[in-house]
């Protein structure tokens, strides 16, 4: 049994065919077969009744049961396995909301790059949604986001409270005030983000209990606001972490109850963490004890 052998398992599970699966992983649909019945033989079982469609087998159902901490287990063995090496190397795959890939990951990476430098990342960027369907698609094991609502299903360590923030552009009329009500927002265009963006939801909670609608336009890339809320006249509402130029003026959203935790999301299901992952997730914890001192 081998790691590739798991795999094909769990694909041919999950896409309901050889044919997908073959095609998922690239492979022809003879290699995955054979895959699947070189496990089968090592296993002494048959995992898959031969039709059209890859129904489990009652066994194959006790198997599929605990494949996927089998393959966690594999790669945890090989991770151990690098770490005996002289250096450890590999790869870290992060999510990371827009404004915080701005505002600290590059300063975390480079202090982790002081004592890990041979590893390498691949880091995704999106709003807390989209990063917990990248954890749970496995195409990440770790996000910096915003606490999920499915929380059975993540540990979440809370690192920062993330308040809300009207950017105003110098011409605007409001521009020079010391403070904005939410009556008076509602006389003028609003540029946020989208509407899975966390802090929206908080924003459109703000104004529920007002008769009149808020005009939002909506940018899913939360680095344009500003820019559009200048040539548009408007006021950028956005989470507090974003960088914005000092020509803005910069006032707290008229709502003080309206915050979200930030932290660190991983999936509850993985058991086995990576050296890696381990010590980059105590670098972020350090980076941000270090802020707050």
């Amino acid at each position: 049994m081998d790691l590739t052998e798991l795999i094909a398992f769990q694909t041919v599970m999950q896409e309901g065919t050889f044919a997908r699966a073959a095609e998922k992983l690239n492979y022809a649909q003879s290699t995955i077969t054979n895959q699947i019945k070189r496990l089968e033989k090592e296993l002494g079982l048959t995992l898959f009744y031969r039709n059209w469609e890859a129904t489990l087998t009652p066994a194959g159902q006790r198997f599929a049961e605990q494949v996927d901490q089998l393959i966690h287990h594999w790669r945890y063995v090989g991770d151990i396995a690098k770490q005996l090496n002289e250096e450890e190397i590999g790869t870290l795959r992060i999510g990371v909301t827009e404004t915080w890939a701005d505002r600290y990951l590059p300063a975390i990476l480079y202090q982790f790059r002081q004592y890990r430098p041979k590893i390498t990342y691949e880091i995704t960027v999106g709003n807390s949604d989209f990063l917990q369907e990248c954890l749970q698609q496995e195409k990440i094991s770790l996000a910096l986001c915003a606490d999920s609502e499915s929380s059975h299903d993540y540990v979440f360590e809370p690192l920062q409270q993330e308040s809300i923030s009207l950017i105003i552009p110098a011409n605007h009329v409001l521009a020079n005030t010391q403070a904005v009500t939410i009556d008076e927002l509602l006389s003028h265009l609003l540029i946020i983000g989208q509407s899975s963006c966390k802090y929206r939801f908080q924003v459109e909670k703000a104004f529920r209990t007002y008769e009149q609608e808020p005009l939002f336009y909506t940018i899913n890339q939360l680095s344009l606001i500003p820019l559009y809320a200048e040539q548009l006249n408007g006021i950028g509402i956005v989470p507090s972490s974003l960088s914005v130029d000092d020509t803005y003026t910069v006032l707290p959203f008229p709502s003080v109850d309206h915050h979200l935790q930030i932290g660190i999301l991983q999936p509850r299901r993985i058991k086995y963490n990576s050296g890696m992952q381990q010590l980059f997730v105590e670098e972020v914890r350090k980076y941000f004890k270090n802020l707050r001192e």
